[in-house]
């Protein structure tokens, strides 16, 4: 028998897949208890769910309470907006310059080492929707801590920064060095400070890197589409019958996903009562569309329920 999970339960999946700490994961888990349908096709995965909660309810009754996990609660930062994007890079790699530049946000600026003490939160505005963004203290060759990397991980992108002008593949190669041992994934790379390179000269990396320059505002909006883009996620806007359609405030959904989900975003009873839907985009105009349509960036639906 099919599991038949829901979009729900999906994203409270996930949820749990990025948790950080026990608490968190245990929530998660909770949840999805709550939310998964209870039929023999479920049967073990409610018992799965069941082994964890009680696993971690263990742990965290006899768990001390200790600065490191008061830490780690502290630095667990809610994501905001259509994704969460973190920086990752050596001291002075211009990586808070090129917070500002994206944010306009304050961080800390300054030519010595280890000037970002602790993480900043920032938003790019790009185009109609927020992206935040998370400058980190640098993390490359200093001793660092679990909590930094659980940021990371946690982030639905991670910015990889570097200098275009000193050691890049020197600096490439730490990077990816720490990628691999905290298993960090969607990595966007960036190339800063290349308005310190010999005029016409734009050299090579072992990765595909965007060329920036925060001092000289270069770069940027090339690099906040990119970052849209790693976020593999897309734009729906809705209309009612008879009326224009709001473009400001779009249902942000992940690439793949398809007129049901974007129904369940709205509502659950909304979704469960849909009679049809009709499409405008680039190719289509009010066409009706069925149910596992996948949905496309600027896709406009009207949906009509009984």
């Amino acid at each position: 028998m099919p599991a038949n999970l829901t979009p729900q339960y999906r994203e409270a999946e996930q949820r749990y897949r990025e948790a950080i700490t026990n608490e968190e994961k245990f929530a998660a888990l909770k949840e999805m208890f709550a939310l998964i349908p209870k039929h023999k096709g479920t049967e073990k995965m409610q018992a799965d769910i069941k082994k964890k909660l009680s696993r971690l309810e263990k742990e965290m009754r006899n768990k001390p309470k200790t600065a490191t996990s008061r830490r780690e609660r502290m630095y667990n930062i809610p994501k905001q907006g259509a994704g969460q994007i973190g920086l990752l890079g050596a001291a002075n790699s211009g990586k808070s310059s090129l917070f500002f530049a994206l944010t306009g946000a304050d961080s800390v600026i300054a030519s010595w080492p280890y000037s970002t003490p602790h993480p900043v939160v920032g938003m790019i505005i790009y185009e109609n929707i927020q992206l935040q963004l998370i400058d980190m203290p640098p993390m490359i060759s200093e001793h660092t801590e679990p909590w930094q990397w659980g940021i990371l991980r946690n982030a639905d992108v991670v910015m990889a920064v570097f200098t275009a002008d000193k050691e890049p593949e020197k600096q490439i190669n730490a990077i990816n060095k720490k990628i691999r041992q905290y298993h960090l994934g969607n990595v966007l790379w960036v190339a800063t400070k290349i308005d310190r390179l010999p005029d016409g000269s734009m050299p090579r990396f072992p990765v595909e890197a965007r060329f920036t320059s925060p001092q000289q505002l270069v770069g940027l909006e090339e690099l906040s589409r990119a970052a849209f883009d790693a976020l593999n996620i897309v734009r729906v806007y809705t209309k009612q019958p008879g009326k224009e359609a709001d473009m400001n405030d779009p249902v942000i959904l992940k690439k793949g996903s398809v007129l049901m989900d974007a129904a369940y975003h709205l509502h659950k009873d909304f979704a469960e009562n849909l009679k049809y839907a009709r499409l405008w985009n680039r190719e289509a105009d009010g066409i009706r569309v069925a149910r596992d349509y996948v949905m496309q960036d600027g896709d406009i639906v009207e949906f009509h329920i009984r």
